[in-house]
């Protein structure tokens, strides 16, 4: 049975509205930490870099923490789950990729972009996309670098010691598409209270690797 975007769109919609109905506004973040109110979130390094990365563009990218951008959506996400809600929409960027709908897919890879400024997929998006301008393709191009250096620099991932730090599932594949491997088997440890996964990659020629990530911070909330 055929879709179409419009009609993928409206149950998109409809799942994140109940899905957003459900939700509840917790005392504190996974970590512990109390929720962000709306004043911090506007405060926040996430928001207040956001804004300079779009005024700036390639001149902002380097001098942006990454690592800590990405731990900033991450508070931020869960403090304000209505605000930041990005439900199914990657879903349909990809449905709209697969079915070759090339506007469409830059119009939803915008649109998760600005719910999502780490979303490395939406990124690359513009970055495969010949007929997006040179400039902005070269600036998305230096964000996936520097989410991807953030990621990487987190820890060696050869072991829980050295893990990864990601903030959502989503980043493991990346950072192992983009590394020129493709994943073989995803399996979950719990280590005095923290939670891993250890994922099972294949390079070109066939070898095999263990990579290792720390998913405490999001574990058990999506």
């Amino acid at each position: 049975m055929r879709y179409s975007i419009i009609g993928i769109l409206g149950i998109a919609a409809m799942l994140a509205a109940c899905a957003g109905s459900h939700r509840q506004h917790n005392a504190t973040l996974p970590n512990g930490a109390p929720v962000y109110d709306a004043s911090a979130v506007e405060s926040s390094y996430y928001v207040q870099q956001l804004a300079v990365l779009k005024k700036d563009s390639l001149k902002a990218v380097e001098s942006t923490d990454w690592l800590k951008f990405r731990k900033e959506f991450l508070k931020c996400k869960f403090s304000q789950p209505d605000r930041f809600s990005i439900m199914g929409l990657e879903s349909v960027m990809t449905m709209a990729r697969k079915s070759g709908d090339r506007n469409e897919e830059l119009k939803l890879a915008q649109e998760l972009l600005d719910r999502d400024f780490t979303n490395i997929s939406a990124h690359y998006t513009f970055v495969k996309d010949t007929s997006v301008d040179a400039n902005v393709r070269e600036f998305h191009k230096e964000v996936i670098g520097g989410l991807l250096r953030s990621i990487r620099d987190s820890g060696k991932g050869v072991s829980t010691e050295t893990a990864m730090y990601v903030i959502n599932i989503g980043e493991e594949y990346d950072l192992i598409y983009f590394s020129g491997m493709k994943p073989v088997k995803q399996s979950l440890i719990d280590e005095n209270g923290r939670q891993f996964d250890v994922m099972e990659t294949e390079d070109q020629e066939g070898k095999r690797y263990r990579m290792y990530f720390e998913v405490t911070d999001f574990f058990g909330h999506y």
